[in-house]
């Protein structure tokens, strides 16, 4: 690469357009395009120069419904419409406006996107591998080294912000910084500004002042949103691929956004219930009586517990698929011992397979030739986890069926979830060199593609295998996989962990935004190593990140082999206890927290949701990620620095109940609050519906008995929610409860809607009390909580009592 020309910018300019079946056509003197509308307020915009990019597939859109369009030319700019939505364009040189009637229209501002142009010099890291390691060049089969690629410029506005782009570093409004899309494994613990890390998501929500679209470039090779750094007027969108493929999704708000945006790339399956209890792992479990002693203390201790967790020390000599045959000699007898206490078993799996003739999967993968290769044709041979490694090409349907295969031996002894990690995919050397960002050659060869091309889809493509084995080999129970890698497509197949953080303060504070932009890019299901991964841990800090993790949609104490053991009892009183309360507060919120999980699987909603989730409109609560809203109901201020007594929290309009005390506050106003060890800042939003139950050692049907339901009723007594129910597994159908009523001075009248009740259980109404029920013995009032129980034995019950 050194000493290349590098061609100037060629802005992108078309002459002709024409409308075709599936949508209008473009042709310029260089560059051609097509604009479609995929979906109900989505229009797509492809560009392209090469012959063979007109029928670019996607790895990860699916298929909608296409929707007619409608073209209106005047003056070089085309005006284009489907349904409510337009979309205009100017035609020389290439710019994009997009608004319609939901946005709030092209006359009121919408996003203008000018721009778009084939530009050299944006593969610095492609570069350095090149130079570097005299590895050779790729190209992208047209003559252009790959990392020429293809950009959008984007001219700025003061009034907008960017959210998305999956777990990254930093503050919730991605603008004013540099992105990178690239899975990397960066050296742990990642830094406060360390980019790019494990996700990889080119997925952005824009509000332009209080109106909302999404942008979704659907390109797999390397990726960069450089938005307003250091307050520049513009923003660029680069890939550096041979196209430039995006998405533009209409509002008005994020969370139509999102629903649009899950509908295209996927929503997350129905998960088992037990993957929302709570998780125990470390890595240093050495062997199988260290895992029963772990759940043994959980029982003794009376923490709840769902699932223990083996990291790689589980493994002979570091072989995926593989029980060390000394440690670990009856794996199966330990998974029984385990699920008679109600503890699943998860299993780690890493994709670099030890070099290892006699080595089962080793030896099938060579023969079958189903791995990686160099471009000269050799197997790429690096370093790993087992030492001399070799990595599968999932991108070969053969091979994720093969490995799916695999699984077998770990599901055969009862292993119920399968982690996949270090499947960035991360190597520690490659054909003898230290790896740029821990990962492979841009040259490295996956079948008919480069690895530049699919790097960003590995994480993906090997999750998929795993839920596929999960779904084959475990029949009639719902599959769980984890992944630590991931790019859009990776929810429907497997939850999401941060990655390797730090048992620091600073980490606590940054889990919430880094969760939260996972939220905001369609990943549904994700949580942080509780307590910290990397360095030692404290009493105090992990008794307020277990307080924080009762909330996260994925609850898992994580920690690594050399640092401080941070069991939930490790430091003794009076933190054990406060951990203790804080997983059974876990437990109390499962009704709600599964039914935030139905809501992602049919509308896409996350359950963790920052608050211009729920109040757009509210330009107080759009910067706001130190304080957040899992689902509509709650809204949690967790306490973040060490020896805090009191925090600020912003509530939005309306009325807002503390969870514990009952205390009632009139929001659109900030208070200050104690944040005692002993519990977690939380709060109920008016005229809820608040789905809770009483905590049990460990999960078992999600037909929840007893039902208990806090009201808060809104200004005019109304109140109103909804419950999903369900066996907590498998494929048997379940229902949504609907829940209404009305509260005032006089009496509550609510009824229940339960579609095929499957058993008789009791129902426990719980309020502030008004004043003594009158006519009625089945109430008791503690603490200034009434609460009134009732037997529920057929689909509908009505209660209707006087104060």
């Amino acid at each position: 690469m050194a000493g290349q020309v590098v061609e100037a910018p060629v802005v992108a300019r078309f002459e002709a357009w024409r409308v075709t079946d599936t949508g209008v056509e473009l042709r310029g003197p260089r560059f051609q395009g097509r604009i479609e509308a995929p979906a109900e307020g989505v229009f797509r915009v492809l560009l392209w120069h090469r012959p063979q990019d007109a029928e670019k597939r996607s790895w990860v859109v699916h298929a909608g419904t296409p929707q007619p369009l409608t073209a209106n030319a005047e003056s070089g700019t085309l005006e284009l419409r489907s349904g409510a939505h337009t979309l205009r364009l100017d035609l020389d040189p290439f710019a994009v406006e997009f608004g319609g009637a939901e946005f709030g229209g092209a006359e009121s501002g919408g996003v203008r996107l000018p721009g778009a142009a084939l530009t050299g010099g944006l593969a610095s890291h492609l570069t350095r591998w090149w130079e570097e390691n005299e590895l050779p060049e790729v190209f992208a089969d047209d003559g252009r080294p790959a990392g020429s690629g293809l950009a959008l410029r984007l001219a700025e506005s003061d009034a907008r912000a960017y959210y998305g782009l999956g777990g990254r570093t930093g503050w919730l409004d991605r603008r004013g910084r540099d992105y990178t899309v690239w899975t990397t494994d960066p050296a742990p613990p990642f830094s406060h500004d360390q980019d790019p890390l494990y996700q990889a998501h080119p997925f952005l929500l824009i509000r332009e002042a209080g109106r909302f679209c999404g942008l979704y470039l659907d390109e797999t090779w390397r990726s960069t949103f450089s938005l307003a750094p250091a307050g520049a007027e513009e923003s660029l969108i680069a890939t550096d691929g041979p196209t430039l493929d995006f998405y533009l999704i209409a509002g008005p708000d994020p969370q139509k956004v999102l629903q649009r945006y899950s509908a295209l790339v996927g929503r997350p399956p129905m998960p088992p219930l037990w993957a929302l209890g709570y998780h125990q792992c470390r890595w240093g479990y050495v062997d199988a009586a260290t895992v029963r002693d772990v759940a043994a203390e959980h029982r003794r201790r009376d923490i709840p517990l769902d699932a223990i967790w083996l990291d790689i020390d589980h493994m002979e000599r570091y072989k995926s698929f593989t029980f060390d045959p000394y440690r670990f000699h009856d794996p199966a007898g330990l998974a029984g011992d385990l699920a008679a206490q109600g503890v699943q078993l998860v299993a780690i799996v890493d994709p670099g397979l030890r070099a290892e003739p006699g080595y089962r999967a080793y030896d099938e993968a060579l023969a079958k030739d189903y791995l990686i290769r160099v471009p000269r044709g050799d197997v790429l041979r690096g370093t790993s986890w087992p030492g001399e490694s070799v990595w599968p090409d999932f991108t070969r349907a053969e091979v994720r069926n093969w490995w799916s295969g695999l699984h077998r031996s770990l599901t055969d002894a009862g292993v119920a979830g399968i982690w996949n990690d270090m499947n960035e995919p991360s190597t520690f050397s490659v054909m003898g060199h230290t790896t740029y960002g821990k990962g492979m050659p841009p040259g490295a060869r996956h079948a008919a593609y480069a690895h530049a091309e699919v790097h960003n889809l590995y994480a993906v493509l090997e999750c998929r295998a795993a839920f596929e084995a999960l779904t084959a080999q475990r029949p009639g129970r719902r599959p769980f996989v984890l992944t630590r890698a991931g790019f859009p497509g990776i929810q429907r197949y497997a939850w999401v962990w941060t990655g390797d953080n730090s048992s620091s303060w600073q980490h606590l504070e940054e889990s919430i935004p880094m969760l939260l932009g996972l939220s905001l890019s369609g990943v549904a299901f994700v949580g942080a190593d509780i307590g910290g991964f990397s360095g030692d841990s404290n009493g105090e800090l992990l008794t307020r990140w277990t307080w924080l993790g009762a909330c996260y949609p994925f609850m898992r104490n994580h920690s690594e082999c050399d640092s401080l053991a941070q069991e939930a009892w490790a430091f003794g009183e009076p933190w054990t206890g406060h951990v203790r309360a804080a997983v059974q507060l876990r437990y109390r919120l499962l009704p709600y927290l599964y039914s935030l999980a139905r809501e992602a699987v049919e509308d896409g909603a996350p359950p963790l949701r920052p608050m211009l989730f729920e109040f757009p409109d509210d330009a107080t609560a759009w910067p706001l990620a130190d304080q957040f809203m899992p689902g509509a109901a709650l809204l949690v201020a967790p306490a973040l620095r060490p020896r805090q007594q009191a925090r600020a929290v912003y509530l939005p309009a309306g009325r807002w109940q503390d969870f514990w005390s009952g205390e009632l506050h009139e929001g659109g106003r900030w208070i200050v609050i104690p944040t005692p060890l002993d519990g977690l800042p939380l709060f109920v939003r008016a005229g809820s519906v608040l789905a809770l139950t009483e905590p049990a050692p460990h999960t078992a049907t999600a037909h929840w008995a007893p039902l208990v339901l806090r009201l808060l009723p809104d200004a005019a007594g109304r109140v109103s929610g909804r419950v999903w129910e369900d066996a907590g597994d498998g494929d048997a159908p379940g229902a949504w409860t609907q829940v209404q009523g009305q509260v005032d001075a006089d009496g509550l009248r609510l009824t229940l809607e339960t579609p095929a009740l499957s058993m008789a259980r009791e129902v426990v109404l719980e309020l502030r009390a008004p004043g003594p029920v009158r006519g009625a013995d089945d109430w008791t009032v503690d603490a200034g909580w009434l609460r009134l129980r009732r037997q529920q034995d057929t689909d509908r019950l009505a209660i209707d009592v006087a104060f």
